[in-house]
């Protein structure tokens, strides 16, 4: 069920909250997840401390993947960690903008949960926290659909409270802190608006909203911006997830993170199947995190194309704004934009019309140089090749 927030005023305890205050602090998993004992907790394989293993059900006269891959991935969590470091030290100003994590803080494998992908660590997060039936997440339109896909399959209601601003920029806080919602499910920066919140935004939310805030961070790394895991360490209620497809480049195995304080990672942990991560697929991670100046290199080059291509969208005719502040493009196009798709497809150029149903949009993947190019002069009618390298 989809309802717009009443905006009257009221200022009900959200249910999150409620629960919070029952169990004495911290921030409780559902009670189905809290009374659990996962069957599959093991933190070691019987090898590591000498012992032969007779007890993993594995068969010994099998191939190169007879043995279950590792439960925990703590060196994969090691080597991620590292380079979330490495890849933000893109951003101008990065170290006077973030604060210094309290003393004892670390990011490891107490506070980073590393899933299959970023949808399933959207999944995790509703399956362990919101109850189905009782709870209601908020979500910000235009927003990612699969957050509306979840709450359905979870059964929990969805309160929609549209982003503010003729960029998309803002947060209605006010009206998501008297939701009532047990959680606020954000996208930043926005898919499909291709823009990111205002500095500050996330942190005027949390002030004034104590139910779980949840920020899906899978283009960060393309806006130049500090990643919100920075105050993760001051706020019990907030849970960062992160992707590897995008940015990394790594689309093919399927691999993400959650980022948040020890207590919902331990929740996390509850709620996760066994043996989450295929050992090949740890192994390639391992191999691409070992070197992450060249992740780094390839964000930047990335970064330069997309500006690239913004601006030269920015002047095609029709074309009456555009938001680029993450891993692609969305316009707004004076045509409807299933005719401006179908006119682009007969060129050859597939591209998304009316992104995660918001009407009058086109969203432009970014392509090599020559293919942005091409969907550049049939959006001109010139057939001019364009070959201009300049930021917007």
């Amino acid at each position: 069920m989809v309802r717009p927030v009443d905006p009257t005023p009221a200022t009900p305890a959200t249910p999150g909250a409620r629960r919070a205050a029952a169990e004495g602090g911290g921030w409780p998993a559902r009670r189905a997840i809290r009374s659990l004992r996962p069957s599959f907790l093991f933190e070691s394989r019987p090898e590591d401390e000498g012992l032969v293993n007779l007890r993993d059900n594995e068969n010994p006269f099998a191939g190169p993947h007879r043995r279950y891959p590792d439960n925990t991935n703590r060196p994969l969590v090691g080597l991620y960690a590292d380079a979330l470091d490495i890849l933000e030290g893109h951003v101008e100003g990065h170290g006077a903008a973030v604060a210094a994590p309290p003393e004892g803080w670390r990011w490891g494998p107490e506070t980073i949960l590393l899933t299959r992908g970023a949808g399933d660590a959207l999944d995790l997060v509703f399956r362990t926290f919101f109850e189905p039936h009782a709870d209601a997440v908020a979500v910000t339109p235009p927003s990612f659909a699969l957050f509306d896909e979840l709450a359905a399959v979870h059964e929990v209601e969805r309160l929609r409270v549209p982003l503010l601003g003729s960029a998309h920029d803002r947060l209605d806080v006010p009206t998501l802190a008297r939701s009532g919602a047990a959680g606020v499910i954000l996208c930043d920066p926005g898919n499909p608006s291709g823009t990111s919140l205002r500095p500050g935004e996330v942190e005027r939310l949390l002030a004034a909203y104590d139910g779980l805030v949840v920020v899906d961070e899978a283009y960060v790394e393309y806006t130049g911006r500090a990643s919100h895991r920075h105050i993760v360490p001051r706020h019990p209620n907030l849970v960062v997830v992160r992707s590897m497809s995008k940015a990394l480049g790594l689309a093919g195995l399927r691999l993400g993170a959650v980022l948040a304080q020890p207590g919902i990672v331990a929740a996390l942990w509850r709620a996760r199947l066994p043996f989450a991560l295929p050992a090949p697929v740890a192994a390639e991670a391992a191999a691409a995190l070992a070197d992450p100046a060249a992740l780094r290199r390839g964000v930047e080059l990335f970064t330069a194309e997309r500006d690239r291509l913004a601006a030269g969208l920015r002047r095609c005719p029709g074309i009456l704004w555009a938001g680029s502040a993450a891993g692609f493009v969305t316009v707004r196009t004076e045509r409807p934009a299933t005719e401006v798709a179908e006119r682009l497809r007969a060129a050859g150029l597939a591209v998304l019309p009316d992104p995660m149903g918001w009407r009058g949009h086109l969203r432009f993947s970014v392509g090599e140089p020559a293919d942005n190019d091409r969907l550049l002069a049939v959006l001109t009618e010139s057939g001019v090749h364009i070959d201009e390298r300049e930021g917007p």
